[in-house]
């Protein structure tokens, strides 16, 4: 079954329709029988690129709107099932571990790469720590897509981008699960 995703122009790299495609019908299927959708692992899912194939855009927007879905299906079910404590409980527990790293020293919140491997950039993370933190102490409003499309720049002895990309799921966690709240 093909999905309606425009295509990259002839010479340029999209994802490969025929992994997208059996992706899309597999999350379908999973959505449409109640699943959470945890096992899909949406934000880390990859496709091979071809000259031609499904605009990269397009296809990441969808992604992150299943992503959506499936993530208010979980939060809601989850209120359901142990109710608004109980998951405002999850949402403090998660502010916790955010506000332990941005507790620390600027320059010093995440493993630095070292001089010769690159990593992001200190000082947008920082910044961009800033922002969370802000939200975080008052509440003031975190766009979850701004959080997703979230970029820094590759530097030299820059932050571990692995500890990083896990500080932001975890914000994205917490900014879901305020949604629901």
């Amino acid at each position: 079954m093909s999905f309606p995703f425009p295509s990259a122009k002839p010479r340029k790299l999209g994802y490969q329709p025929v992994e997208v495609d059996e992706f899309i019908a597999e999350a379908r299927a999973q959505y449409n029988n109640h699943l959470d959708g945890a096992d899909l692992e949406i934000r880390t899912r990859e496709f091979a690129l071809i000259k031609g194939g499904y605009s990269v855009s397009a296809v990441d927007a969808a992604l992150d709107r299943l992503e959506e879905s499936f993530a208010v299906r979980r939060n809601e079910n989850l209120l359901k099932q142990v109710g608004h404590e109980a998951l405002l409980e999850r949402a403090n527990h998660i502010r916790v571990a955010l506000v332990g790293r941005l507790e620390r020293p600027k320059k010093h919140r995440f493993n630095s790469t070292g001089f010769v491997l690159r990593g992001y950039s200190k000082k947008e993370v920082d910044n961009f720590l800033a922002v969370v933190e802000n939200h975080i102490e008052t509440r003031s409003s975190l766009s979850l897509d701004a959080v997703r499309k979230v970029l820094f720049t590759a530097k030299r002895g820059g932050y571990a981008e692995n500890q990083v990309d896990a500080f932001i799921d975890r914000v994205i966690e917490l900014l879901q699960i305020e949604k629901v709240l």
